[in-house]
């Protein structure tokens, strides 16, 4: 059996244990089908001072129209100052109120003014100073603040129904931080039949009690879904593991909080989750800011492109208020905001309910493996292309197949997981290329025979599959609950995109401009610099320039040109009518002009195939990159891909009469002249 049968044969085994892994996790996925919406407790109640209706009412008024859970965030100094439980001053303001009134206002905060020393005073001016006459609010900060705050840096002071905490803290950072729940909310909550999302938060020197009554006040109260508060996880960083054993024995769910890629999830998330056993789900919400920037249209379409596009599960709502405008107005705005987030939800055919975490998923090393031959021998066969001899291909098969059984099969798994998946990008697409290549040479080769339209459609669906198939891979050997819940995620997204574009040309003149030695390379090189320079090849360079620009700065994870206005409203319209939105750059450029580029190679114009051939590169390899993304969901990339290719071949095959239609129309005018 030659070595180029074994490659296919491993190629056809990668692409059967990839299917059954792909269907496997598309199982999991539509099992991941209820989205819940849920709004933040406090930022509602501005809602409700600004309706002048209570935020019972307002909250019952929500659920009537669809809402289905609410998130209780822990009390901080700021909040209990805001609904006049306490007193929140630093200690130079005390000394201030002190000297001009020769009170403080509280007995035993005065008492403590007059026993410091000008040196004492001096040190403590920053500090942080709360005064109470409540009891149940004193006894609530005592508690609070003793795990807190360590002992060395809190005061506490009482004098009869005079209560008083002086704590050596940062004012802009400490008040803000969370002290516990208010079980008035969380009773008010539940009373209402709303889902409780508690935003549990972190502190320094937690200990096991501290999470075990946590945890205790969870199950009381029902809690299935927590979305931590703060910057780290409940535990972090000594008692991850404690923590996530107690919520997974609980079966509390953990919120990961939707965040742009590269930048940093809450400390600690990726630890938690594996501890938990990864129970959990995606949580996707506007801060407030954006909240007050976008209109609600392009509020919705942020939540529901979060849910299509990146599988959130949890739609954070923070009502949108403009002092401007009626008590009314607000009211309506946010409610007409739910019920169209709703009806796209259930347009994109899930489900409105209490959300339940993604079921854990994940591979064996020996599919692992599987998967990575295909992957290899992808590799072989596109350096075969080039000419590599079969000596050659056999030695770099071997190593390839040892390099990454020994990656993924010991603690390198990581690595060799996301290196196999970067290289499915950038093989598979050039494959396509290089046979995409081949069959336009033997087009500009042959004769007039055959017919255009049918020679592009056979081209066309072998290129695609070609690059269908490494997206398959990547689906497959990424489906795995801690990329699908975006703890991590593909990497390498400009190379995928820039590498098969660089092989294409290279190809292109190996195999067509018959540029296959150095020596032949050097002389179109140089034919190339002895060219006479006219405006045209300027201008070209020019647009080719912006265009590889705007393309590269385009792609990747944080893209530095952002879509245009137009652009957005474009796919916001796609999305509502298709839900799996076609990708413009495969179905406006990359596919028409991959049709075009087949009827260019009919007429004998290796130019314009060239160039076209370009486009259609850019088409072809984004497709594996639509996989890569594997936080989305794969029935909609897959749905999103067929109807690119759809769209494509419409678009293409359209493009291409009305050009056949108008070169005979030259033709026959340079005749008839």
């Amino acid at each position: 059996m030659s070595l180029k049968k074994i490659l296919v044969f491993f190629v056809a085994l990668s692409l059967a244990v990839s299917a059954i892994v792909d269907v496997s996790r598309i199982s999991v996925e539509n099992k991941y089908n209820t989205v819940e919406t849920v709004a933040d407790l406090y930022n509602f109640e501005n809602l409700a001072e600004n309706t002048g209706m209570s935020v019972q009412d307002v909250l019952t008024t929500f659920k009537e129209n669809g809402l289905k859970g609410v998130a209780v965030p822990e009390v901080t100094l700021n909040r209990l100052q805001e609904i006049g439980k306490i007193a929140l001053y630093k200690m130079s303001d005390v000394e201030n109120i002190y000297n001009l009134k020769n009170t403080a206002g509280n007995s035993a905060l005065t008492s403590y003014i007059k026993s410091l020393s000008d040196s004492q005073k001096r040190i403590e001016k920053d500090y942080i100073v709360v005064t109470t006459d409540d009891v149940s609010t004193y006894d609530f900060l005592k508690s609070s603040l003793t795990k807190r705050v360590p002992s060395g840096k809190l005061t506490i002071l009482k004098n009869g129904n005079n209560y008083a905490f002086i704590l050596n803290e940062d004012m802009d950072t400490f008040a803000d931080q969370g002290l516990g729940f208010d079980k008035n909310d969380l009773d008010m909550v539940k009373s209402l039949g709303l889902d409780i999302i508690p935003r549990v938060e972190n502190y320094n020197g937690i200990k096991d009690k501290d999470i075990q009554n946590y945890v205790e006040l969870l199950k009381h109260y029902g809690v299935k879904t927590v979305v931590f508060g703060g910057n780290d996880v409940l535990g972090n960083p000594d008692k991850i593991s404690y923590a996530a054993s107690l919520f997974k024995k609980n079966g509390i769910a953990i919120g990961i909080i939707d965040t742009p890629m590269g930048k940093s999830l809450q400390a600690g998330t990726e630890k938690f989750t594996k501890f938990d056993g990864y129970d959990g789900v995606k949580v996707y919400g506007l801060s407030e800011a954006e909240t007050a920037k976008y209109d609600t249209s392009g509020i919705v379409d942020r939540w529901y492109r979060s849910i299509i596009e990146r599988d959130v599960r949890i739609i954070y709502i923070r009502a949108k208020v403009d002092t401007t405008k009626s008590q009314n107005y607000n009211l309506k705005q946010n409610i007409s905001m739910l019920k169209e987030i709703n009806d796209l939800v259930n347009y994109a055919g899930l489900n409105l309910g209490v959300v339940k975490p993604l079921s854990p998923i994940h591979q064996s090393k020996i599919i692992e493996v599987l998967i990575a031959l295909g992957v290899v021998a992808g590799g072989i066969l596109l350096l075969m292309l080039f000419g590599l001899r079969e000596r050659y291909s056999l030695i770099l098969t071997i190593l390839g197949i040892v390099i990454s059984a020994l990656l993924i099969l010991t603690k390198y798994n990581d690595l060799g997981v996301k290196s196999v998946a970067l290289l499915s990008s950038i093989i598979y697409p050039s494959l396509a290329i290089g046979y995409f290549i081949d069959g336009s040479k033997k087009i500009i080769d042959g004769g007039e025979d055959g017919h255009y339209v049918r020679d592009s459609l056979y081209i066309f669906f072998k290129t695609v599959l070609i690059s269908l198939a490494g997206g398959l891979i990547i689906a497959a050997i990424m489906a795995d609950s801690k990329y699908m819940l975006k703890l991590d995620y593909f990497r390498g997204v400009k190379l995928s995109f820039t590498v098969p574009v660089v092989v294409y040309i290279a190809y292109y003149g190996y195999k067509v401009w018959n540029i296959n030695t150095f020596r032949k390379l050097t002389d179109a090189s140089i034919k190339i610099l002895n060219t006479d320079i006219k405006i045209w090849h300027v201008l070209a360079v020019l647009i080719a320039g912006f265009v590889g620009i705007v393309y590269i700065s385009r792609t990747g994870n944080t893209p530095v040109i952002k879509p245009t206005s137009i652009e957005l409203k474009f796919r916001s319209l796609l999305e509502h009518y298709l839900v799996a939105r076609p990708r413009t750059k495969e179905f406006l450029v990359g596919y028409p002009a991959l049709i075009l580029s087949i009827y260019a190679a009919k007429k004998k114009s290796k130019s314009m195939n060239f160039i076209l051939g370009i486009l259609a590169s850019i088409g072809i390899l984004s497709m594996p990159n639509t996989m890569s993304h594997v936080e989305s969901v794969l029935k909609i990339a897959l749905e999103r891909t067929v109807i690119s290719w759809v769209f494509g071949l419409i678009i293409g095959l359209v493009a291409l009469k009305v050009v056949d239609v108008f070169m005979r129309y030259i033709k026959m005018k340079n005749v008839h002249n």
